[in-house]
């Protein structure tokens, strides 16, 4: 039948579908991630590794509304920042910023099928030791953006092992 007879809605959706690149998010477990507002996914991530590490027998504690910081494991204190796997197999971290009062910066990745992470200590963030820090808008250098490529992250699962390993390093208590 081709295109002939389709009603004007139905064709516009044969074109659309058409020019679009593959969604690798189609028919994911995780798809509801990527229909939430920014503020909404910051808050997601936080919670969640909250609660996969007290899963995990880790105590997390908040960073304080003074600080802050989004949350505190012994006296390490961390910031989230939370994103999607964009169709180019980067995820690109906002708001990125030096001025705030925390000891490692870490990104959660999230993917269709899969969870993943990376950390950094903030003076390498600051050195660029996590990637290059690209400023999110022309004229301030107050929040960055950092891209990494899904190589760059590591399965959410090693994540209590590299808590409780960064604890020993401190040589915080481990709960």
């Amino acid at each position: 039948m081709g295109t002939a007879g389709m009603n004007p809605v139905d064709l516009l959706v044969t074109i659309i579908r058409e020019h679009a690149p593959e969604d690798i998010w189609r028919d994911s477990p995780l798809i509801g991630y990527r229909m939430l507002g920014n503020t909404n996914r910051g808050e997601i991530g936080e919670e969640f590794i909250r609660r996969f590490l007290g899963q995990n027998d880790i105590a997390v504690g908040n960073g304080g509304r003074v600080s802050h910081t989004d949350l505190r494991v012994g006296d390490i204190r961390f910031e989230v920042k939370t994103a999607s796997l964009g169709a180019n197999g980067t995820f690109q971290f906002n708001h990125v910023r030096l001025d705030r009062n925390y000891d490692y910066l870490l990104c959660l990745g999230i993917c269709p099928n899969q969870v993943v992470f990376n950390m950094w200590r903030k003076g390498a963030v600051a050195e660029g030791q996590a990637g290059t820090l690209v400023r999110m808008a022309e004229g301030q250098a107050v929040t960055y953006k950092l891209t990494k490529r899904l190589t760059d992250m590591t399965a959410i699962e090693s994540f209590p092992d590299r808590v409780r390993q960064t604890l020993s390093d401190s040589g915080e208590p481990m709960t």
